[in-house]
Formats: structure tokens, C-alpha cells, sequence
């Protein structure tokens, strides 16, 4: 699955805790400064479908069908149900704005094999791009990859063409190891796709200790 474009407020330092911030605000399972990461909500589905079909989103994705309510839910569903094993084949969270604790997108880990250490990522903001959430969304999860489930290889695929949301990655973390020539159509051309991954040596301290 390709990462979705990220053309990519701060709430000052000290911010960086995890767990619930107050009685106002969702669950949240990671804390940033910017962002928060939750579980997925049913009663988000029709959020989660209208950003899938919105062009900035679904230019970045594999995805070609149309999102609804409905499979949305059942994408909830088989998430959740993946994300409670004992060892878990896919974590996909929902993505806050910690300054409202608004939902702005969802990010995560699929195709999760614990025998080697290794997922897949992908994101997609479907609200407030351009603004720093998605890259500290991407480290969030990274950071829970790494210290959370103990992985040592994330991958990452994206279009050539979204310079700013291979800007955004490498800053949260990801490194280029190579490229699929041609291996997508986008924009009504073949278009190359980048490979990314990232690794627990070059991540850096965590936020969850």
C-alpha cells in the first residue's frame, strides 16, 4: 500500500506524555507534541470514508475504489480485529490535532510479521495537510513500531512526484533504498516509485519511556 501525499501548531515543549491528556479528550494511545495517536472508531467511518476519496488522498494511494460508510466499518473492523492478537497483524491508529483533539487522518502498520521484525506503513491526512501532523504522526508510529512491538524494519512506498511528503518522511525517519521505475500510474503517466525504510538504530531516543 502506498503512504498517502503528505504536502505537510505547536503546543510548546514539556507537552510530551502519554495516555490520556484530560477528561475531554479521546483515548489516546500515543502523545506527541503536535498529535496524538487513538484506536480506530466506528463512529468515524464516514470521516474515514469521505478522506479516502478526496483527490489529495487517494492520489497517494493504491487504492482506485470508492469509500463508504459502510466499508469503512468493515475496514474498522478487520483492523481492530487484526490489531487485538496476541501478536498483532496490522496497528492502525486514528491521527488527532492535539490542539482540539480533532481527528485529521489515520496512520499505521500492516502486513506486520513478528518472525522478522518487519511492517509496512502508510498514512493518510485527510484534514489540516501542510501543517507538521503527519510527519510527527509518522514518527509516532515508528517510535510504537520499534518500542512498542519490538520491530526492526519499517517499509515505506511513495510517488516520486510528492517531494514534500518524501521531505516529511525522512524527517521522521525513513531512508531511500531505491526506487520501482515506472511501477505506477499517476497523474495519467507511469511514475516511479520511491522505496523507504526505517530502522530502530537511526530512529533516536523514544517518546513512550
Amino acid at each position: 500500500m502506498l503512504a498517502a501525499s503528505l504536502p505537510d501548531r505547536r503546543e510548546g515543549p514539556g507537552a510530551r506524555h502519554n495516555g490520556r491528556v484530560d477528561s475531554h479528550e479521546p483515548d489516546f494511545i500515543v502523545v506527541g507534541d503536535k498529535v496524538a495517536l487513538g484506536p480506530l472508531r466506528r463512529d468515524l467511518a464516514a470521516d474515514y470514508a469521505r478522506w479516502m476519496n478526496q483527490l489529495e488522498v487517494r492520489s497517494g494511494l493504491d487504492h482506485m475504489g470508492i469509500a463508504t460508510p459502510e466499508s469503512q466499518e468493515r475496514w474498522v473492523q478487520e483492523n481492530l480485529e487484526r490489531g487485538a492478537k496476541r501478536e498483532p497483524e496490522a496497528v492502525e491508529f486514528t491521527v488527532y490535532d492535539r490542539t482540539d483533539s480533532v481527528p485529521v487522518g489515520t496512520a499505521g502498520l500492516f502486513g506486520i510479521v513478528h518472525a522478522h521484525g518487519n511492517a509496512g506503513f502508510a498514512i493518510a491526512l485527510g484534514e489540516r495537510r501542510g501543517q507538521g501532523l503527519g510527519t510527527e504522526a509518522t514518527r509516532l508510529v515508528l517510535d510504537f513500531a520499534f518500542h512498542v512491538l519490538q520491530l526492526r524494519n519499517v517499509l515505506l512506498e511513495t510517488l516520486e512526484w510528492n517531494a514534500a511528503g518524501l521531505a516529511a518522511y525522512e524527517r521522521a525517519g525513513f531512508r531511500r533504498i531505491g526506487v520501482r521505475r515506472g511501477a505506477r500510474i499517476s497523474r495519467g503517466r507511469r511514475t516511479d516509485v520511491v522505496l523507504m525504510d526505517a530502522v530502530p538504530e537511526d530512529f533516536g531516543p523514544s517518546v513512550l519511556r
